[in-house]
């Protein structure tokens, strides 16, 4: 996930619910598959460009993208043009878009809202190492302790890596 301790992260203009809907599950067919998503972002002289945004889309950087193509190397990948008007200054990131997995355990604990209380995996085989979990809310990726290592001998920045619990 993002790690808040980042201040001054870039932070591209909001999408519809619907506009993010569309372009997280665009199909193989659809024309638009090529064509970058363009997003405005308001920068000054202390902005970071983190390897990793979950807002308003799962953003990652160019290098980010090359590790987890090591790991996923059928994930069709869009590019995202963050661009800054004002400085005329242009970062290409790449819309995420893993495989959705259903591997919520029965233990898993909701507030009232429907939203993540306590996450808990049914054990079993997860068939990608790279994925998002079916009937979540909340935006997070998920990936297995091959990527998360990989990721944590790298000097990316932005990424906290979470431990999540897997049901006995």
């Amino acid at each position: 996930m993002v790690d808040e301790r980042v201040k001054h992260r870039v932070e591209p203009a909001a999408l519809t619910p619907l506009q993010v809907e569309d372009i997280l599950t665009e199909t193989q067919g659809q024309k638009q598959q090529d064509d970058p998503l363009f997003l405005a972002v308001h920068t000054d002289s202390r902005t970071v460009y983190p390897d990793l945004l979950e807002f308003p889309l799962p953003l990652v950087s160019d290098r980010l993208k090359a590790l987890l193509e090591k790991y996923m190397p059928g994930l069709k990948w869009k590019a995202a043009v963050l661009t800054n008007f004002q400085q005329v200054r242009q970062e290409v990131y790449w819309v995420l878009r893993p495989p959705m997995v259903d591997c919520l355990s029965a233990q898993t604990e909701w507030y009232p809202n429907d939203t993540l209380k306590h996450l808990v995996l049914k054990p079993g085989d997860i068939p990608s190492s790279v994925f998002r979990i079916v009937g979540l809310i909340e935006p997070h990726i998920y990936i297995d302790l091959a990527v998360a290592e990989s990721l944590l001998r790298r000097s990316f920045t932005g990424i906290r890596v979470q431990r999540i619990e897997m049901e006995h």
